[in-house]
């Protein structure tokens, strides 16, 4: 479903011509994003995931923190690798409730980390879809390892 998805609406403005620089094996990434008045809530999210040829599983967790609200989320993510993209879907729960996010994540060059293409989401088919038809944000996932220190 979010294949048929995504072929009916492609991302706008990414190159997916060339061989993914993203490598077999496991990987993880965090993101962090401090409130501010546009955004104004604190999000902190740790991705783990493992690449095997075209296939993507993980999970990924996070909280989010603003003035009117804070919970935690977690849950799993599946989903495909094409080129230098990964398509998935990220089922989770927060605050007791189960939900459906499908998600574009992009390569960099630099492999500092991956990109997530963050556009509006709408309801499709029982989850949350980026709507590839307006424009998106570009959210940097900085690569880490995938292990704490002691």
């Amino acid at each position: 479903m979010l294949e048929n998805i995504l072929k009916n609406n492609p991302p706008k403005a990414v190159d997916t011509s060339k061989t993914s620089i993203i490598k077999d094996g496991r990987q993880c990434y965090t993101f962090d994003h401090e409130a501010t008045t546009t955004e104004p809530y604190t999000v902190n999210e740790f991705l783990d995931i493992s690449i095997n040829g075209a296939k993507v599983t993980g999970t990924k967790s996070g909280t989010q923190k603003g003035r009117d609200m804070t919970n935690g989320y977690s849950g799993t993510i599946v989903g495909t690798l094409n080129n230098d993209m990964i398509n998935d879907v990220f089922s989770y729960t927060v605050e007791g409730s189960s939900n459906k996010e499908a998600e574009i994540y992009r390569s960099r060059e630099d492999q500092i980390g991956i990109e997530k293409l963050r556009y509006p989401l709408i309801e499709k088919g029982g989850m949350l879809v980026p709507d590839t038809t307006k424009e998106f944000a570009v959210l940097l996932y900085a690569r880490v390892g995938c292990t704490g220190s002691n």
